[in-house]
């Protein structure tokens, strides 16, 4: 953690301010230490601050962790180069926040949800300063990520109860993430508070009528969820390669198309023109201890709730919205 940050965080339990206690420091880096409040003291560990989840590893969030670090860098630009992803984390991010060409140099940007960073470093490469909120072990992935990028900050903490300061940043994002709280609306509201007047918010959740909220998707999912204190992520695991590998070369196949879409019926998976990235999105379908769809009437009126501006939807398609604190 690069000390310049210490000015857009606080105390996530009582909004106090926070005091800086260097132990160990590395090329200006604080590697370890504490943030302490008149009330709380948080640990620095390995550069990230650790305001929620790193001692309770059972957390919601705990199949992010794992998920991320066996895959920490396949969703990221520079590993896509050539390949049928190309282009889709920048395209996804610019659609949704609406920062399509935009230079964010100076600019404050934080991703409620980061996982390893895929999105922090879209920021980084528009020049943006940017701050990760993650509650899962996947923070360690991030940092690995930036391990010497000292306009990146990496903090594990809750979305729900956000460590950053009321009104101190110049936009926030959360893609793909609140679905996966137990409180999706809690936490959009920890977004909007960051911001300052005239800052920028944008927001996709899963909708209806996808993969996500699948009947049978979920099925699987809460069966991984009842055998994983026994088993690991080890079943979801099987079932992922399993139906990646053995399906989704058949849908290709004119002869064998139609006997493969029965199958998928049965043992639904992503399909996705890079099979590394559908193993990975099938993974993360079938293991998360919550997973919720919201409809854009629904969407639409958490962003009125917090009488924001210019209100509207993505072109990466509803419910993802942005708006104008």
């Amino acid at each position: 953690m690069h000390p310049s940050f210490l000015q857009y965080l606080i105390d996530p339990a009582t909004g106090e301010e926070l005091k800086l206690i260097t132990k160990k420091e590395e090329g200006g880096d604080v590697v370890e230490g504490e943030l302490r409040s008149a009330s709380n003291s948080y640990p620095i560990v390995r550069g990230i601050p650790r305001f929620a989840g790193f001692i309770d590893n059972g957390s919601y969030a705990a199949s992010f962790g794992f998920e991320w670090n066996k895959w920490p860098r396949l969703q990221f630009e520079a590993e896509n180069i050539g390949r049928p992803m190309q282009g889709h984390t920048l395209r996804m991010w610019e659609k949704i926040t609406g920062q399509t060409g935009n230079d964010l140099s100076g600019q404050v940007i934080a991703d409620f949800g980061c996982g390893p960073g895929r999105f922090l470093d879209i920021v980084r490469r528009k020049g943006g300063i940017a701050i990760g909120l993650d509650m899962s072990s996947a923070v360690e992935a991030a940092k690995r990520n930036f391990p010497d990028d000292q306009k990146v900050l990496i903090c594990q903490a809750d979305v729900l109860h956000s460590p950053i300061k009321p009104g101190s940043i110049d936009g926030v994002f959360s893609i793909g993430v609140l679905h996966h709280t137990a409180a999706p609306q809690t936490g959009f509201r920890e977004m909007v508070k960051t911001v300052k007047p005239g800052g920028w918010i944008a927001l996709a959740v899963y909708g209806p009528g996808g993969h996500y909220g699948d009947k049978l998707v979920n099925s699987y999912r809460r069966l991984f969820k009842k055998l994983a204190p026994a088993f690991g992520y080890w079943p979801p695991l099987a079932y992922t390669y399993l139906t990646v590998y053995l399906i989704r070369p058949f849908l290709k196949v004119p002869i064998l198309k139609y006997p493969a879409n029965i199958l998928k019926l049965f043992f639904p998976f992503i399909n996705l023109p890079d099979r590394r990235w559908a193993i990975l999105d099938t993974f993360d379908s079938i293991t998360p201890s919550n997973q919720s769809v919201h409809s854009v009437y629904e969407v639409f009126h958490w962003f009125k709730d917090e009488n924001l501006k210019n209100i509207e939807p993505s072109e990466w398609g509803a419910p993802a919205t942005r708006a104008i604190k």
